[in-house]
């Protein structure tokens, strides 16, 4: 029975990663209008709601904002389902996991941008891959002080 739990786990692990990747691909296949009309809504609708001009230089530092915030996130889940499935796939649970789930996240960004070089007025950017990677490094950190910070904290105790 425990075998079936394991292959249950290690499926839906790989399939999770499998589809947040599918959707953060299609993200990128969409072109440079679609792309930026969502990001574009939400930087006029904030610079209005601030009585700002909506088609200012405001609006369009927020939009690139708004849009690199959304880049970071997608990579940050990724980088998590990717620790979730190489955790599941390996029994490793040490930094030798954190470090492939990142190393696996930052491959899986540049092939990104070098799938947006191919869609109709988007552009691959090595910049676009550090700032996935930021996302993807901020989530896997977060999860790391939160699972092994309380017990190095409670070892650093024990010696004093």
């Amino acid at each position: 029975m425990k075998t079936v739990g394991k292959w249950m786990s290690r499926c839906m692990a790989s399939a999770s990663v499998i589809l947040w990747y599918a959707v953060i691909f299609g993200f990128s296949a969409q072109d440079g209008e679609r792309s930026g009309s969502l990001s574009g809504t939400i930087a006029k609708a904030v610079v209005r709601l601030f009585g700002g001009d909506p088609e200012g230089r405001t609006r369009e530092t927020l939009e690139t904002v708004i849009r690199k915030c959304a880049h970071m996130t997608e990579f940050a889940i990724l980088a998590l389902l990717l620790l979730w499935a190489v955790c599941v796939w390996t029994g490793v649970r040490n930094i030798k996991a954190y470090a492939a789930a990142l190393l696996i996240t930052v491959c899986l960004a540049a092939l990104d941008e070098f799938h947006q070089t191919f869609v109709p007025d988007r552009a691959g950017r090595p910049l676009d891959v550090l700032i996935d990677s930021c996302g993807a490094l901020a989530a896997l950190g977060a999860v790391w002080i939160i699972t092994h910070g309380k017990s190095s904290s409670e070892s650093s105790e024990s010696i004093t």
